[in-house]
This record gives C-alpha cells, structure tokens and sequence, in this order.
C-alpha cells in the first residue's frame, strides 16, 4: 500500500467517531497496518482516548512490545502535546498528519510540534498537512 492509502484509512476511521472533532489514527510497520483506531473519549469517558493513544495501545498489544520502533503514524489530524508524548515514549519513527490543531480546535495547549520534538531526547521525522484537503472534509 501506499502513504495514500493509509491516511484514506485513517480518514476512513475518523469517519467511525462520534466525537465532535473527528480524528483517526493508522499505525504501519514494513508495510503493513498494525492498528487503527479513532477518538473515543466521550463514548469511552477517557479523556485519554484519543486516536492516537487508542491506535497505540492496539499497536502495543498486536507487536507484543511497547516499543514501536520502525512504525510510522498517519494521523487526520495534528497530535496534542499528550499525543506527541505517548509517540515519543513508543519510539514510533515517523509522522504523517492532516491537519494542524490550530485548524481544527481552540481548546490546544500551543506548543509547536517543531518546538514540543526539539526539546525530546527522542525525535521522529514528521510530514506536515499530509493530504489536507481530504482530511478537511471531515470537519
């Protein structure tokens, strides 16, 4: 598959929340998906289950390890700062979302993602506005 196809994926997770912004989250290694989650924090009453966390803690489970080295995330929208951690505490390789968080909530913590990954002693590459336009379609 391609990067394409996965963040259609996530897109197509998203659409599967009922949250009031929807975010979905596909977790790939060597090619393949590993997991794919959406947000669930009302349905859940979790307030940590975002896409991310969610697609994280499936990934965990799938690989049988908490290290997620060699996976790259594609995300519909842009990580929180709670998000960003839990992919810096899995050691995910690479990032690849939609849309900025500025765009789509108010309720941030403003903390650039340059700015929030330069101060961790660990760093993924990041592909920002991934395929914008298809991602804007769920807002």
């Amino acid at each position: 598959m391609t990067d394409a196809e996965f963040m259609k994926l996530a897109i197509k997770e998203a659409e599967k929340s009922k949250e009031p912004l929807k975010c979905g989250v596909v977790i790939v290694k060597d090619g393949e998906v590993v997991s794919k989650a959406f947000n669930t924090q009302r349905t859940d009453n979790n307030a940590t289950a975002h896409a991310e966390v969610n697609a994280i803690t499936l990934a965990g489970k799938q690989l049988r390890y908490k290290n997620l080295e060699g996976c790259v995330v594609y995300g519909t929208c842009e990580p929180c700062t709670m998000c960003l951690s839990a992919m810096i505490f899995a050691r995910i390789d690479k990032l690849a979302y939609g849309l900025s968080l500025r765009e789509v909530s108010s309720e941030i913590i403003d903390i650039d993602i340059d700015t929030f990954l330069n101060k961790s002693p660990y760093r993924f590459e990041v592909v920002k506005n991934y395929m914008e336009d298809e991602c804007r379609k769920l807002l």
